[in-house]
């Protein structure tokens, strides 16, 4: 098992140590394997190392601090600001123009003087495709991005989407409101805050049995923690604590929490990442002194 770890300054695998993958780029998103190099540049890799698919420069299209990419086979779908485009391995790409008329998206607003843009990307087992627009809540796909159908509230504030592996009709989503949940691959949401210190929700994880969700006091918070909860409860969720500090100083944000079910991995700005092998019961600090994290993604093989 390694845990592949983004950073401010580069790329790095962490399987018994801190061994850097790629050197002189931040990293902005990892997904399987392809990545986000500086804001601009869409890598896969490859036996000889990360190739580029391929590179964006102009400052409107700019991914910049969220890259939003969701992997499949040969490409991957990628956030160009409030745009997406499929991109190949063989240097080939195509936009996708049904998410130009999403309805709603006259709504869709800027937070402070960025644009809106799209933060994060899932696609369900049942391969529904959803898009989290920040602020634009979570346009869905039935037909493999060709039309777009708006879901949430736009004012949810949502920060991420992610569906489960194996379950085709659960999504969660942490928003501004809470941990959203959807039990019909994304078309209808509720709002959970029980056991929640606050509610305002930047990251979150789901697989096997068990899902998790990251929450703080809001998006300048120096009092933030991981909660977990078994999917299939209605109790309140619980806060993880055994291992860790009782308060993280620093939003887990969008993309820096993983779990391929009983293993779980965060990470922050103060560049210590933490794993969980039993489902977020106990935790151990798996690496520390590392740049500022973007971006975790536990890799199984």
């Amino acid at each position: 098992m390694k845990v592949r770890v983004g950073t401010a300054d580069g790329l790095f695998a962490l399987d018994g140590a801190s061994e850097p993958e790629a050197t002189g780029h931040s990293v902005t998103a990892l997904s399987r394997d392809w990545a986000i190099f500086d804001g601009e540049t869409v890598v896969y890799e490859t036996d000889d190392g990360w190739r580029q698919a391929m590179t964006v420069r102009s400052p409107e299209q700019s991914l910049g601090i969220h890259g939003a990419l969701l992997a499949r086979f040969d490409d991957a779908i990628v956030g160009w600001g409030a745009s997406l485009t499929r991109v190949f391995k063989q240097k080939r790409f195509e936009p996708i123009p049904g998410f130009e008329t999403v309805a709603g998206r006259d709504d869709w607003h800027a937070v402070g003087s960025r644009q809106p843009y799209v933060r994060s990307l899932a696609a369900t087992a049942g391969g529904v495709l959803l898009a989290n627009v920040h602020v634009g809540g979570i346009p869905r796909s039935t037909d493999d991005g060709a039309t777009w159908q708006p879901t949430i509230d736009v004012d949810a504030d949502v920060h991420q989407v992610r569906a489960h592996p194996d379950r085709p009709e659960l999504v969660l989503a942490a928003a501004a409101i809470g941990l959203c949940r959807s039990d019909d691959a994304g078309a209808t949401w509720s709002v959970h805050t029980d056991g929640l210190h606050a509610s305002y929700c930047r990251a979150v994880a789901t697989a096997g049995d068990m899902m998790f969700v990251s929450a703080s006091t809001g998006p300048f918070a120096d009092e933030a923690a991981i909660y977990r909860r078994p999917v299939d409860g209605d109790g309140p969720l619980e806060r993880c604590t055994d291992g860790l500090p009782d308060w993280q100083p620093h939003n887990i944000d969008t993309g820096c929490l993983d779990t391929d079910g009983s293993r779980v991995a965060f990470g922050g700005a103060d560049g210590v990442v933490y794993i969980s092998e039993d489902a977020g019961r106990t935790w151990r600090v798996l690496a520390d002194g590392l740049p500022p994290v973007s971006a975790v993604a536990i890799d199984p093989t």
